[in-house]
């Protein structure tokens, strides 16, 4: 069985009037389907690819973690959920972690593409949590 462990600490002085620290420690194991995905993205804004499919979840009120990062040296890897609606712009060896919600009526299809036509590599995994 798939599981990630979690462990945020954010610690910052300077930046409010007191300082702040949060520490947040989580295991997240996956009871259902892990996806795994590694692909050269060569797609450019206004093409972008499917990684993740919400029609390939078929529950009601499905949630998911989704993990995915930029493998590539060169180019930024952009994340569309839907139709052309960029959420998040990932730099060459970045990563991301998010829940989705992937029911197949409502959740929207996650996309990605190139910051250039020569492309990217993208490596994803979705866990699905039941």
């Amino acid at each position: 069985m798939a599981s990630i462990n979690v462990r945020v600490e954010i610690k910052s002085s300077g930046l409010m009037s007191s300082p702040v620290r949060l520490v947040e420690i989580d295991s997240i194991v996956a009871t259902g389907v892990v996806a795994k995905i590694a692909k050269l993205i060569t797609a450019v804004d206004g093409s972008s690819v499917t990684l993740f499919a919400k029609a390939d979840f078929t529950e009601a009120d499905e949630q998911a973690m989704v993990l995915i990062k930029n493998t590539g040296s060169t180019y930024d890897l952009f994340v569309e959920a839907g139709s052309n609606v960029e959420f998040m712009k990932i730099k060459p060896g970045q990563f991301a972690m998010f829940p989705w919600f992937t029911d197949s009526s409502t959740g929207q299809d996650i996309k990605v593409y190139a910051s250039n036509a020569a492309g990217t590599t993208v490596e994803g995994t979705l866990i699905e949590l039941t």
